[in-house]
């Protein structure tokens, strides 16, 4: 008899113990590493003075920081761009920070010469006689360039355009057509004029 009541008492025992071991709590996840999923410029050479644009896109990232920029604070997103003006070569560092921990990406970019300024080289250019003109109709179009290094013209012309004061060259259009006259300067500064022949 008292061999069959340890019985209960050992199941009461055994139910105790099952107990305490659903009762454990798992253990926590570690955090996500914070993660640069892209970053780039959308040029690798800029003229000295001009800007680019830097793009990004991050995930788990509570902060973010980038070395050199002083235009204000970056927000973490899957996708955001912002502009730059780089005094020299630079290599720009993004650093993302989060619960997991921190990673980096970088872009480098090289600053080349100041981009060409516009200037005024066609002095004039116009139709003579006339219009509007019969299809294939010989016209006499006339130009002038001061500082031009070439002359070119769209649609082009049968014979080539020379840079200097009152050429003239001949076309034959055979609908109503613009021509543009496009002037380029040594140091890649370009101007162009556009003048229209009316064909009836």
């Amino acid at each position: 008899m008292h061999g069959m009541r340890t019985i209960p008492f050992l199941l009461a025992a055994l139910l105790a113990a099952c107990g305490e071991k659903a009762a454990v709590k798992p253990k926590a996840e570690a955090p996500r590493l914070p993660v640069i999923k892209h970053f780039y410029g959308n040029e690798a050479v800029v003229p000295k003075g001009g800007s680019l644009t830097l793009c990004y896109g991050t995930e788990n990232v509570d902060s973010l920081t980038l070395t050199p920029y002083d235009d204000g604070e970056l927000r973490p997103s899957f996708n955001r761009c912002v502009a730059h003006a780089p005094q020299g070569d630079t290599t720009y560092v993004l650093r993302a920070k989060g619960p997991g921990g921190e990673t980096t990406a970088s872009f480098s970019v090289k600053v080349g010469k100041p981009a060409p300024k516009d200037k005024i080289m066609i002095q004039s250019f116009n139709v003579v006689g006339n219009t509007p003109v019969a299809p294939g109709a010989r016209v006499q179009l006339c130009y002038t360039t001061d500082g031009a290094n070439t002359v070119s013209l769209r649609p082009p012309a049968a014979t080539k355009l020379e840079p200097g004061k009152n050429h003239c060259f001949i076309v034959t259009p055979d609908k109503s057509t613009n021509y543009v006259l496009t002037a380029t300067a040594v140091d890649g500064a370009v101007d162009r004029m556009q003048v229209s022949v009316p064909v009836q």
